[in-house]
């Protein structure tokens, strides 16, 4: 059996966020801080939770099938129940592994889950060890050769109206939290408060959050022109190649998505790579789609 870390990244600076308190919490005992050794303490107890937490999220690869754990529930599903198996690349030059079971094979509400899993399947970020593990793994055949960078054609328009609001509102909400959060872990540090700590750590959190989700809205900013469009860090795609396009929307969110490939072509277990841009579904982009794309579908249902 072959594990692989869910969150990789985020798994290792959690990890070295909690050492790095740790020492300064022990630093500050030594030159008799005691407030902020009560701070740092709480700060790393919160920090280990997440690590346990995230370093429990694994995914497994066997002769069976494939598993997702997460604490000490697996989720085990045989190769014969994974409906469509495949290479996904969206927004970004790093390569995700979908796949989706049996009875749960809608394709479009997988787009734009990575990394998640859930009892639809999973996506999941590919590296060396789990490329290793499904060819040795898997019973039927999978594509997993790396997708050539087109190269761009002329000069890119980007749409940076739709960024420019979110990140109006988003950075000054976020410098806000952060501040307070700073500003309540002095307080709790003359105080030796337990509460307030907390409160600084949601607090910080929160800011996390909006700066997170102000970054998404800045990389998935549009660009294209004549030849192509491009979205995320330095995805790029002629139009001649974007094979399918749909406007999702669901609850509260909306965006305009481009596939590489036929929507059909996805629900398989052999399909080729795809590439997927996500960005806003502003009527500038509808209309680039519809005048450029050779293959664009005119009566596609919004």
């Amino acid at each position: 059996m072959v594990r692989v870390l869910r969150y990789p990244r985020l798994s290792a600076l959690c990890c070295a966020s909690a050492v790095a308190c740790a020492l300064g919490r022990d630093a500050c005992v030594s030159a008799s801080l005691d407030g902020w050794a009560q701070v740092l303490l709480l700060t790393t107890i919160a920090l280990l939770a997440l690590c346990v937490a995230l370093l429990s999220c694994r995914f497994f690869v066997d002769e069976v099938g494939v598993g997702v754990g997460f604490l000490l529930r697996v989720r085990r599903t045989p190769w014969e129940n994974i409906a469509s198996f495949g290479l996904l690349c969206c927004n970004s030059r790093r390569r995700y592994l979908y796949g989706m079971y049996q009875g749960r094979t809608d394709f479009i509400n997988l787009i734009h889950r990575a990394p998640q899993c859930g009892p639809w399947g999973f996506v999941v970020p590919v590296s060396r060890k789990l490329m290793r593990a499904v060819s040795t793994y898997c019973p039927f055949a999978v594509d997993l050769s790396p997708q050539p960078k087109p190269k761009r054609k002329g000069r890119l328009r980007a749409q940076w109206h739709q960024a420019a609001i979110h990140s109006a509102i988003m950075l000054p909400t976020a410098a806000i939290a952060f501040v307070t959060g700073a500003l309540m872990l002095i307080r709790a540090a003359q105080t030796m408060s337990l509460t307030l700590p907390l409160l600084a750590l949601a607090l910080y959190l929160a800011g996390l959050t909006l700066l997170y989700r102000m970054m998404n809205t800045i990389t998935t900013c549009p660009r294209f022109n004549e030849e192509g469009v491009g979205a995320g860090r330095g995805l790029y795609l002629p139009w001649e190649e974007v094979r399918f396009g749909y406007v999702h929307r669901i609850a509260k969110m909306s965006g305009l998505f481009l596939l590489s490939q036929p929507l059909e072509t996805m629900h398989r277990r052999n399909a080729p790579p795809m590439v997927c841009l996500s960005m806003p579904d502003t009527r500038t982009m509808l209309l680039a789609y519809l005048t450029y794309c050779p293959n664009a579908n005119h009566g596609m249902d919004v």
